[in-house]
């Protein structure tokens, strides 16, 4: 119940808990919770909240963490380091946050390590759920949210240290470089199960970026040569000996909704991203080492998948209301690199006016009612399989599935549409 507001430091402007790179911190069991965190600035590693190696068992819930910035990763909120028991980040609204780097939304990442032929810590567990990650700005990768090197030197059959991201509504973001919704790397083990993941936004413009389209709803990429290396060691993974012959950071996707995920490209002068001219592009492996698999979803366009199981095709999921829109101008400064920067233009509206992302009652119903399903194993790698389950309440704690016995309905997407 703090206001905290204005205030910059490194490490994290608003909220610092540790240092980078000396060890376990042994600050467990934080609990950061409705607090108001906005128009704070941080130098490195975090711009309000920046949580270090040591913070296990963390929490950071239902807060307001708003116009915020990092000159490096993590605008809003950090997770850079291991975490042996992990933390959880729920039912928070983090809106209108930037980074100059990556992650201005939430980041999630671990230390990099000595010697760059190792293999990082990573980051622990994660829980992130039931967030509305919103109009937050990246000038290089994820927007809403960015997984870097989570998965590392302790990942294994007995101990994936998997990244659950459920419930979220990750909307109007934007990315100069890759995934304006969520961006993955080295990151292995991660359930994207329930989101509604719309109208993000990627630019081509980072100083890191060829100035090609790359995906905008959801982006990842060739896993790392020590982390691949740990997957094809199979006393880590016994009876997994197919493991390693995925050679990206693929994760599970889940009754989810994709939909007018924009990718641009730039060509060198003045440009901008409008409705008239989208590239629409919801999901998919950056380099082109494998396609995406979305199971019981609704996506706009297949590119960058293999069809998906049981997934369907719309141009409309029928939201309350999807009027509102991000528009991006990228102007050439000679202040940032290559002389090139992505800026928002948007008003910054009260968050009802910032549109509406439930699914919408009327006939025909949404394509995203009854989409989802209760659960789905995953096999990844040979012997090595598991169950993933559709969260048990929705963004807003409404009870899935909706009826009982053979009539249960479970929605795609983060609202679960109660009559």
């Amino acid at each position: 119940d703090n206001v905290i507001r204005g205030n910059g430091g490194s490490y994290g402007g608003a909220v610092r808990v540790g240092t980078p790179y000396v060890g376990d911190n042994n600050n467990d069991n934080l609990v950061l919770a409705h607090n108001q965190i906005r128009d704070n600035g941080g130098t490195n590693l975090a711009g309000a909240i920046g949580l270090f190696n040591g913070s296990n068992g963390y929490q950071v819930d239902s807060n307001a963490i708003c116009g915020n910035h990092s000159a490096e990763y993590g605008g809003a909120v950090s997770a850079f380091g291991y975490n042996v028991s992990g933390g959880k980040i729920t039912n928070n609204r983090i809106w209108f946050n930037a980074s100059y780097d990556e992650g201005a939304g939430v980041m999630i990442a671990g230390e990099l390590p000595s010697d760059p032929t190792k293999l990082s810590e990573g980051s622990g567990p994660v829980t992130i759920d039931a967030n509305v990650i919103q109009s937050n700005l990246a000038n290089d990768d994820g927007g809403g949210v960015r997984l870097l090197q989570t998965s590392g030197s302790h990942i294994s059959k007995a101990n994936p240290e998997t990244i659950n991201i459920t419930n979220n509504t990750i909307a109007n973001n934007v990315s100069a470089h890759e995934g304006g919704g969520l961006a993955l790397d080295d990151a292995a083990c991660v359930n994207v199960l329930n989101n509604t993941v719309v109208r993000n936004i990627t630019t081509a413009t980072a100083v890191t970026s060829n100035g090609e389209a790359a995906p905008a709803g959801l982006s990842t990429a060739a896993n790392s040569d020590p982390l691949q290396k740990r997957l094809q060691n199979t006393s880590l993974f016994p009876g997994s000996a197919t493991l390693g012959t995925t050679v990206f950071s693929k994760p599970t996707l889940l009754n989810d909704v994709f939909w007018d995920n924009r990718a641009g490209s730039y060509s060198g002068t003045e440009s901008g991203i409008t409705v008239a001219d989208a590239n629409h592009w919801d999901m998919g492996v950056a380099d082109n080492t494998g396609s995406l698999s979305p199971i019981n979803s609704v996506i706009q366009t297949a590119l960058g998948t293999d069809g998906g199981t049981a997934t369907t095709l719309s141009d409309n999921p029928k939201f309350v209301d999807q009027s509102y829109d991000v528009a991006v101008n990228v102007l050439p400064l000679r202040t940032y690199p290559a002389f090139r920067q992505a800026v928002v233009v948007s008003l910054i509206l009260p968050p009802n006016l910032l549109g509406n992302y439930h699914l919408a009652a009327g006939t025909p119903a949404s394509p995203a009612r009854g989409k989802g399903k209760a659960s789905q194993s995953v096999v990844w790698g040979s012997g090595f399989s598991y169950t993933v389950s559709a969260p048990g309440k929705d963004i807003d704690g409404d009870i899935r599935p909706t009826g009982i016995g053979p009539s249960a309905r479970y929605d795609a997407g983060s609202d679960q549409m109660v009559p």
